[in-house]
């Protein structure tokens, strides 16, 4: 059996939670963009006539909600970016 520091190559690094949570929460913020690009562009590919057609109303609408769930993901991770600044390290060693 093969264990870890027999393998070659760079040990296996453990960052603190803290650290963890706070790069995770960045990378949400980095990828809310895209997300609300590919959101907003899903009206696009709707059918514009025949059977299924959606109307402009309702189009209106989706990128109003779509705008305002943006607003709030991103107040919501702002918050949690600027309370994971706030808090002091974790005194673990």
């Amino acid at each position: 059996m093969i264990r870890a520091t027999d393998r070659p190559g760079s040990p296996t690094v453990f960052h603190e939670r803290r650290t963890y949570r706070r790069r995770r929460v960045m990378d949400a913020a980095r990828v809310t963009p895209i997300l609300a690009l590919i959101l907003w562009s899903l009206p696009l590919i709707w059918p514009q006539s025949g059977e299924g057609t959606v109307s402009s109303a309702i189009a209106l609408i989706y990128i109003f909600a779509v705008w305002s769930g943006v607003i709030l993901l991103t107040w919501g991770l702002s918050r949690q970016l600027a309370n994971e600044m706030d808090e002091p390290p974790d005194s673990e060693p």
